[in-house]
């Protein structure tokens, strides 16, 4: 597969800014970028549905096409949903197989995939009942092999699947703005602790559960301001724990400590490196994050810092 031409290497200053203090740390690390907008093998129609592990990295634009990735920005393989034409998916996710989980958003269902672009599985259907679907937006892997997945249009919820598409009659949540509604819940993630973290868009904040349904906290309310949120997207969790969330709104990603302390941000509005136009997704694949920059067509990564969790003055 031809490598993308637009893939380059620029060092950019990128400012983390802790959550009440006095003073910002400056850090430099080296910025990967690369797409540009087009139809050909490793250009992007406004990627939004990202997900990277073990080194690979799997894309999802507007066109209807799932690329993969090596780490350095190399397209090793390109296929097509098998149906696009209602619209694409908003989340993608990758089980300890390898293979890819992705809530089908606007033909409401689930479907599973092989790392070399083989469908496995195929599952659900429209409706409004408990194991059917609207839109379907994104899932998390459960202790027990569960699937949690998240949906919104008319009974914004989480809905247990086992994984062979087998509704296990849990679900949990409905649309509102009350602390045991949601409005849109576009990404969820099992944390390092067991819980589940979610991103109630249109509420802008995080909500918590464990696995069983039980709310733990919820954290974030809309705003610009270091640990605000404007329809915040997507969400992942690093090798310590700490979330990273697209911050669609504030143009910026954001990173939180479990218990909801802001940790800093990374980016800002532009189209420079380091500059994002209403990223959709976010991913941490070790040291390693990748930002879905979606209205700049093109993906950009750089190392995972280390950020303050008990220093954090208020």
């Amino acid at each position: 597969m031809r490598k993308p031409a637009a893939l380059f290497l620029i060092l950019v200053v990128c400012l983390l800014l802790p959550w009440g203090c006095s003073t910002s740390r400056v850090v430099e690390p080296p910025v990967f970028i690369w797409g540009s907008r087009g139809g050909t093998p490793g250009r992007f129609a406004g990627p939004r549905a990202i997900h990277a592990r073990g080194g690979l990295v799997y894309v999802i634009d507007r066109s209807g096409r799932i690329q993969k990735f090596d780490k350095h920005g190399s397209c090793l393989l390109v296929w097509e949903l098998e149906k696009y034409d209602n619209g694409t998916p908003t989340g993608l996710a990758i089980d300890e197989t390898g293979n890819l989980w992705i809530p089908d958003t606007h033909n409401s269902r689930i479907l599973q995939y092989s790392p070399e672009g083989t469908l496995l599985l195929m599952f659900g259907e429209y409706g409004e009942e408990p194991g059917k679907f609207i839109y379907p937006t994104s899932i998390a892997f459960g202790d027990q092999g569960e699937l949690f997945i998240t949906e919104y249009g008319v009974h914004d919820r989480v809905q247990v699947f086992s994984r062979s598409g087998e509704f296990l009659h849990r679900a949990w949540g409905d649309f509102g703005e009350g602390e045991e509604h949601f409005n849109r819940p576009m990404g969820i993630v099992k944390g390092i602790d067991g819980l589940l973290y979610i991103t109630d868009a249109v509420n802008h904040r995080i909500k918590v559960y464990t696995q069983q349904g039980e709310r733990v906290r919820i954290f974030g309310r809309m705003g610009t301001g270091p640990g605000d949120m404007q329809f915040p997207y997507a969400i992942d969790v690093d090798r310590h724990g700490h979330l990273w969330i697209a911050d669609y709104g504030n143009h910026r990603v954001q990173i939180f400590a479990p218990d909801g302390t802001h940790l800093g941000s990374w980016g800002r509005r532009g189209s420079g490196p380091g500059e994002l136009a209403e990223p959709w997704g976010v991913t941490v694949d070790g040291d390693t994050f990748y930002v879905a920059d979606t209205k700049n067509h093109r993906i950009q990564a750089a190392p995972v810092l280390t950020f303050p969790t008990t220093t954090v003055m208020k």
